[in-house]
């Protein structure tokens, strides 16, 4: 497909610049939402099983959809099928804002999961309008942009709370319709396009035969199965720490709202300053063993954290060990194998990741209903003990 927008040497183009704004809105709205939706949950009588179902309806339906809209964006236009994605996720908030029943909740991330694959196609964006040669810092710039909203959001939403659990939401979906407005009124299509037929296979959502090809290669393997790991550890932990913590530490929405973004400034800062030369001192893999002890402390601490001003000491060591872990996991990933399957991997590696997010809300919820909450800690600590025994085999 050619690009309408032919990328230029990147000394960041308006196109860019309204692109990360649009990144930044949605993933404000996003992060605003999350930590409530749990509270908002209990409040309507759902237990902690039911709550982490509802979760992972969410992730279920992201991992039907990103593949699937990329395709459609492909075929359609960038612009297009943008605004659509954007429109589900504002109908989504809305409907958050006005769920007075578990039926209304269900659909409120049925409709943002299916349709709402907005990160995908801004994905898209960035690369049909940055040339090749500057694709990976723009990428990281987004990711930063990315980092940002994830650090306001929780604050933003949690402080809203106090009020009620319907504000954060209604002003989710204001800021979800400053983004469209933006996408309306300043984004060009960055496609040329051509009337094709577009096929969307099972195996876009989950690429059976490519898991099947990169698994027989020992070395990739095994570091699939580390991220997987990983994956597992940190977000069985993360998708349900609005419950362990209400339950553990007796917080409120507001409280986890800001112990979510503790964690979000604490990242920046530490990739900022501290995991680089860390890396050049003591060698990637040094350093990804300090991260993972880093994680493993938090979960042992928070086993016997039991007061909320104490909840930010552990949190320290999560912000600093995913922050060393994640991008060192995913570089080893990529260096496994020729720039020419690169593309194919990370699209296995994001169905695995997808399958963790499912997995991980479910599995937490049943942790937090039937156990004490100490065991929700207790066992992404033994997942990282493994995680560590396999890294340094």
């Amino acid at each position: 497909m050619a690009s309408k927008l032919q990328p230029q040497k990147t000394k960041f183009n308006r196109h860019l610049i309204i692109i990360f704004i649009i990144m930044f809105t949605e993933v404000l709205g996003f992060s605003m939402v999350i930590p409530i939706i749990p509270f908002l949950g209990l409040s309507l009588g759902l237990n902690a099983f039911e709550i982490g179902l509802i979760m992972s309806v969410f992730s279920f339906c992201q991992l039907i959809a990103s593949p699937v809209t990329g395709k459609l964006s492909d075929r359609f236009g960038r612009k297009p099928v943008l605004l659509i994605s954007q429109t589900s996720t504002l109908i989504g908030f809305l409907l958050l804002g006005f769920a007075n029943s578990v039926w209304l909740l269900v659909f409120a991330r049925l409709i943002d999961g299916l349709l709402g694959s907005n990160m995908t196609v801004s994905q898209a964006y960035i690369s049909d309008v940055t040339p090749l040669q500057d694709r990976t810092k723009i990428y990281g710039y987004s990711s930063a942009v990315f980092g940002a909203g994830l650090i306001f959001g929780p604050v933003i939403g949690g402080t809203l709370s106090a009020i009620n659990y319907t504000v954060p939401m209604l002003v989710a979906a204001f800021i979800s319709l400053v983004s469209i407005i933006f996408v309306i009124l300043f984004l060009p299509e960055s496609l040329s396009l051509k009337k094709e037929k577009i096929k969307i296979k099972f195996s876009d959502i989950i690429p059976i035969k490519e898991v099947k090809r990169f698994f027989k290669d020992s070395n990739v393997r095994k570091i699939l199965l580390l991220l997987f790991m990983y994956n597992f550890g940190f977000m069985l932990f993360m998708s349900t720490f609005p419950l362990f913590a209400e339950q553990q530490v007796h917080v409120t929405a507001q409280e986890v709202g800001f112990l979510m973004s503790w964690i979000g400034i604490l990242r920046v800062i530490f990739q900022s300053l501290l995991i680089n030369p860390l890396q050049k001192k003591f060698g990637e893999n040094s350093a990804n063993s300090m991260g993972i002890i880093s994680m493993l402390i938090t979960m042992v601490l928070l086993v016997f954290t039991t007061e909320y001003i104490f909840a930010y000491i552990p949190l320290i060591f999560i912000a600093f060990g995913t922050g060393v872990c994640r991008p060192i996991f995913t570089s080893k990933l990529s260096k496994s194998v020729n720039k020419e399957a690169t593309g194919s991997l990370m699209g296995v590696n994001n169905s695995l990741t997808s399958i963790v997010q499912i997995i991980s809300p479910i599995l937490g919820g049943i942790l937090i209903q039937f156990l004490p909450s100490l065991f929700l800690p207790a066992l992404s600590a033994i997942l990282f003990v493994i995680l560590l025994i396999l890294w340094i085999k």
